[in-house]
């Protein structure tokens, strides 16, 4: 059987905090009404000249490549990439690729696969082919384009590899969260990698559906003793299924020029390092650490490095609390709890060291888990001192053996067919005996303490 080898072209929008287009002053904003935030710039009007590129572009995409572990060219030059299209007024898109160009980030690497460049590039405008509307809003966006080499081996390698490459641009908050990513995803069944381009597949869902349908259609033109035509596919979400566009392009198809009307921009290495040194921890650095030296579980590993608030409100957490405690916690109890509300962390104001506070105390057995529970609910919704809260409120655990044991005794009195049903092999009779015990202490009996006085007093 053929060798399966896929690269991906995965483009997303820069998240810049100024909200202005890559060579003018006009704002991003994909909710604004069609063609009202445009200029002779971005619409490419006759005599226009671009701005100099967005400042905060140009540092995202330095961050990126070197999250990437890219290595970076000092110098970068805009190209000019001609094809007609009518998204493309001017018939050429402005980025740093092609031919002649220098791309920001070369040569990387992240988790195993090869990052061939990652480069800086506008956006084309949004043009509708059934009814033949342009709106030009979208027309100047940054984008970002990571490429990689043909390094995956299975659909399953690529969906796995997007979702950790989206963790880690999350990190730097390197692309718009809301505006999604896109990917051009090249496959090739063939030993001399005759790839085909999958363009614009907009859903990990689609991309795992794309890539089973053009290997097995790849690998059935092979077996019938045809060449693999090198050429571009879409993905049809309605069919499920690719269709074929055109012949695949080669560089000299685009007729790179270097853009006349920008200058060659220089990266200092006093700038590039004041970017590096204010990058985090990658997102699989810190699982592994969590793993190898914090002995927590790789699945709440995994959660908690999921995302960077979570992370930096767990390492605050285990500074002063037993990490595979503070992880349990935050990685079960407060991802629920934020979950039910349809919240996410950055929505609240939680406080490291509240929680701190409220773990010493489960970690001390001086409340009970399900005491706990209700306090960080109420956490969620609003900060407080949880030590204060616990002694005015009296929710410290019932430790009396004698009141444990009296109210043991009224729950068997009260509940003849659950102790009935218990002797005669019914577990969760028993459960149900301990719940009641508990429902009456407000939770403040420790169920396993409520179970072994049950156990002892039933044996009778």
């Amino acid at each position: 059987m053929p060798k399966l080898k896929i690269g991906l072209e995965v483009h997303g929008y820069l998240n810049v905090e100024n909200r202005k287009k890559l060579f003018c002053d006009c704002a991003i904003d994909p909710e604004a009404a069609p063609n009202t935030n445009i200029c002779p710039v971005c619409t490419s009007q006759p005599g226009s000249k671009p701005m100099l590129p967005n400042r905060e572009a140009l540092d995202r995409i330095i961050a990126i490549a070197q999250m990437l572990d890219c290595e970076l060219n000092k110098r970068l030059l805009f190209q000019r990439k001609h094809y007609s299209w009518p998204d493309l007024p001017s018939g050429y898109q402005r980025t740093i690729s092609g031919t002649y160009s220098f791309p920001v980030g070369v040569k990387g690497s992240f988790l195993g696969i090869g990052i061939a460049d990652v480069h800086l590039e506008e956006d084309p405008a949004k043009w509708d082919p059934d009814t033949g509307f342009v709106d030009y809003n979208r027309s100047g966006f940054p984008l970002v384009e990571i490429v990689t080499e043909p390094d995956f081996s299975s659909p399953d390698n690529v969906r796995d590899w997007l979702k950790r490459l989206m963790t880690t641009l999350s990190y730097i908050r390197a692309v718009d969260p809301d505006a999604g990513v896109k990917s051009d995803v090249n496959v090739s069944v063939s030993p001399e990698f005759r790839r085909v381009e999958v363009k614009n597949v907009n859903s990990f869902r689609s991309i795992v559906a794309a890539i089973n349908y053009e290997a097995k259609r790849q690998e059935s033109v092979v077996a019938s003793g045809k060449k693999v035509s090198r050429e571009t596919r879409a993905w049809s979400e309605e069919l499920q299924e690719t269709v074929f566009m055109r012949q695949k392009e080669e560089a000299m198809d685009y007729m790179f020029i270097p853009e006349p009307d920008l200058p060659v921009m220089h990266i200092t290495d006093a700038h590039a390092n004041s970017i590096s040194k204010s990058l985090p921890e990658k997102p699989n650095h810190k699982l592994e650490r969590y793993v190898s030296k914090l002995k927590i579980d790789r699945t709440d590993a995994e959660i908690l490095s999921s995302e960077i608030l979570l992370a930096e409100l767990f390492e605050k957490v285990a500074e002063k609390v037993n990490p595979v405690l503070a992880a349990r916690w935050l990685r079960r109890e407060l991802l629920r709890v934020l979950h039910y509300n349809k919240k996410e962390l950055d929505d609240v104001e939680i406080e490291a060291g509240h929680v701190v506070q409220l773990l010493r105390l489960v970690e001390q057995t001086k409340i009970t888990d399900e005491t706990a529970k209700r306090l960080l609910e109420k956490l969620v919704e609003k900060q407080f001192d949880v030590d204060s809260h616990v002694k005015k409120e009296g929710l410290a655990v019932l430790a009396d053996d004698a009141e444990l044991g009296r109210l043991c005794d009224e729950a068997i009195k009260g509940n003849p067919k659950a102790v009935s049903d218990y002797k005669k092999g019914g577990e969760k009779a028993l459960n149900f005996l301990v719940g009641q015990v508990v429902a009456k202490t407000r939770g403040r009996a420790d169920a396993r303490d409520v179970r072994e006085i049950l156990l002892e007093k039933l044996k009778r």
